[in-house]
């Protein structure tokens, strides 16, 4: 479905921000409790750092640089229910300016499904999910996210897909940036070559996401769809935007400065005012600025795991046992007691 169809009026949207702002003071615009404990004694737990003056700043000040902004880039750890809370918390303060939410999480081919479901039950976000068939989606469960979308349509704020359809990445990875519209390839800038200090940063951050296991011949496939994926949630942003603001929810790669959707949208909009901001779990190794990470911003927060987790580790211990597996005689299950 389109979505030019979907922009909503214009509004005076920048003294609705102001208003918001006033309402936050009031309430010093905490969140108060963690779901996470994990770290919480950190000395950045619960800090906001603006990454250009590696200086920490309050809610207020926070809100008052965003003031001026096109585009709210919200990157998230997904697991982390600290980091939906807080986003959905940002999306509800900042209120009526916000023209449409786009969801990294929600694909490019299920937007027939929001529009339909919310104008059947408005209001029904909960009901969203299964909508969706969230539970078969691969993200944390639409609890995390159920949130985020009840402010959005509290504002009157659209919810717009932003993620490239299954089948579409299959035939990106197959084909290359042919198999994508020409539209998006042409007006994002997409057949570009990335600058190779930039590529080789993104394509050491895919490796490391795939904790060393990508297949190498691999990697340059996986930069496409990245970027593809990227160049998608700036055209999406731009669409929606209207005479407000609109609002990304995303993984904080994808709201990078270098080479996350804000490269896109510097090719979309180059006047256009962008403000990121990180929601980063705390690390032992980091208690005090300087914070040298490509956002405007880094909201710190406790921990989903305990010091010493490591993601990859399921992931080894799946494929020792895959291994192990076809390493047994035909007709043997290595896997038996």
């Amino acid at each position: 479905m389109s979505l030019t169809c979907l922009r909503r009026p214009p509004l005076p949207a920048r003294p609705l921000l102001l208003l918001s702002l006033v309402a936050c003071l009031a309430s010093a615009c905490q969140v108060h409790g963690w779901e996470h404990t994990h770290g919480s004694d950190h000395p950045l737990a619960g800090r906001i750092v603006a990454v250009d003056s590696q200086s920490i700043v309050d809610e207020a000040t926070l809100l008052a640089a965003l003031e001026a902004a096109d585009f709210v880039l919200l990157g998230e750890s997904h697991g982390n229910r600290d980091h939906h809370r807080l986003q959905a918390h940002m999306v509800d303060v900042m209120g009526a300016s916000v023209s449409g939410v786009v969801f990294e999480m929600i694909d490019a081919g299920q937007q027939a499904t929001v529009v339909l479901h919310l104008q059947d039950e408005p209001g029904d976000t909960i009901g969203l999910g299964e909508a969706l068939d969230w539970s078969r989606s691969g993200w944390p469960d639409w609890s995390y996210y159920e949130p985020i979308a009840a402010a959005a349509v509290d504002q009157d704020a659209l919810i717009v897909a932003g993620n490239l359809a299954p089948e579409a990445v299959e035939q990106l990875m197959a084909d290359g940036i042919v198999a994508l519209d020409p539209r998006l390839v042409d007006r994002t800038g997409l057949a570009e070559p990335l600058a190779p200090e930039i590529e080789g940063g993104l394509l050491s951050t895919i490796d490391e996401a795939h904790c060393g296991f990508a297949p190498a011949d691999l990697l340059p496939a996986m930069v496409d769809v990245q970027r593809a994926r990227d160049a998608l949630m700036a055209e999406r942003l731009e669409t929606v935007q209207g005479n407000g603001r609109s609002v990304l929810i995303a993984g904080a790669e994808h709201v990078r400065r270098d080479w996350g959707v804000p490269y896109y949208l510097q090719r979309l909009e180059p006047d256009a005012e962008v403000v990121t901001i990180a929601f980063r779990e705390v690390d032992e190794r980091l208690v005090a600025p300087p914070v040298d990470l490509p956002y405007d911003f880094v909201w710190f927060t406790p921990r989903s795991q305990p010091v010493g987790f490591d993601p990859c580790d399921a992931y080894r211990q799946q494929l020792q046992r895959l291994d192990a597996k076809l390493a047994a005689p035909l007709g043997q299950d290595s896997s038996a007691g």
